[in-house]
């Protein structure tokens, strides 16, 4: 059900000759399309048009920011500083603040101005309304069944949405767990950032956004979904590598490609990770050459500047992880310290 959003956004920028905005519009209602596996604010609805206004500020906000490198810097501490409180609170809400943390990062690496900054934001609004409208029509023509005494959604989200307010001021005092893994994104975000900002890597953007997808609160799970999502990135980058030098894309085709990809990470974004990587993989690479974007070029940067995320990411974690190691056994009363 969610391809079809993201179907309908290519089709309409493939026959008015917007390509480009197509993508965006079918990114985002890609992106909003996932929402519908998280109903943790007591309505998928309620999910999706939070998660469309969190990435189309996002989009602005990164867009805006984009001409002035302290500017990203200071955008990339925010969205990691928001993506680390809202990890604090449940999965539903790690993930939409994960995803406006990949927004601002995409968005702050073009500079084409504020009338493209606003242009883009209206995409990304019409694809989460699009997506949003879809689900709807779906949702309200199937037949619902209700257990008696369980009480309705609309009664539900007051007293969810006065939960989630309580837990936000609760993971605002930034105790140790919380305040370690703002500070471990906000350090590799904002080191992957400068780098490419600095060395002005062509789409460097996809570094610190690997990174995000990477760091997880724990490291064992960081190191195993660094290394699925590097496997997966160039699993996808092969493939796409190998049907770009032995197949011609008519432009009919491509719209194709990427919704059946994008069904392909719906239907496995819970399966395998690194199989989900691939397909994401597969996916954007298409999306891009729907785009104007060689789809071989784009196989080759993704995968370079995946690699370079993810291993950025697993090396200043297991960094910090040896460094705190050390702080504690060699802290004042420790044994080692008595020794």
């Amino acid at each position: 059900m969610a391809v079809i959003a993201v179907g309908i956004a290519l089709l309409v920028g493939w026959l008015t000759g917007h390509t480009a905005a197509g993508a965006i519009a079918a990114g985002s209602a890609f992106t909003v399309g996932f929402a519908v596996f998280h109903e943790a604010l007591a309505s998928a609805l309620l999910s999706m048009t939070v998660t469309t206004l969190c990435i189309a500020s996002a989009t602005l906000a990164g867009s805006l920011a984009a001409p002035l490198t302290p500017v990203v810097l200071l955008v990339i501490f925010v969205a990691a500083v928001n993506y680390g409180l809202l990890a604090g609170l449940g999965p539903t809400e790690g993930w939409i603040g994960q995803q406006s943390g990949v927004f601002v990062i995409v968005a702050s690496y073009f500079t084409q101005g504020p009338h493209y900054a606003l242009g883009r934001t209206l995409m990304v609004l019409a694809g989460g309304g699009l997506q949003i409208a879809v689900f709807s029509i779906f949702y309200f023509l199937r037949p619902k069944r209700r257990e008696p005494g369980t009480p309705r959604t609309h009664e539900q989200i007051p007293q969810r949405l006065r939960e989630l307010l309580q837990s936000l001021r609760n993971e605002l005092t930034l105790h140790g767990d919380t305040a370690e893994y703002v500070a471990r994104l906000a350090l590799v975000l904002l080191t992957s950032t400068a780098i490419y900002r600095f060395f002005h890597l062509r789409n460097g953007y996809w570094i610190p956004m690997t990174a995000l997808l990477v760091l997880r609160p724990q490291w064992g799970h960081t190191l195993s979904r660094g290394i699925a999502r590097m496997l997966g990135t160039v699993a996808g980058a092969g493939i796409t590598l190998v049907l770009a030098r032995l197949l011609p894309f008519p432009a009919w085709v491509l719209p194709t490609l990427v919704v059946v990809s994008a069904w392909g990470c719906y239907a496995l974004q819970a399966v395998n990770y690194a199989v989900f990587s691939a397909f994401i993989t597969l996916y954007i690479v298409f999306l891009f050459r729907f785009g104007g974007f060689s789809e071989t070029a784009a196989a080759h940067i993704r995968l370079v500047n995946t690699v370079v995320g993810g291993s950025l990411a697993l090396t200043i974690d297991a960094l910090w992880k040896a460094a705190k190691a050390r702080h504690w056994l060699f802290r004042p009363g420790s044994a080692d310290s008595v020794q």
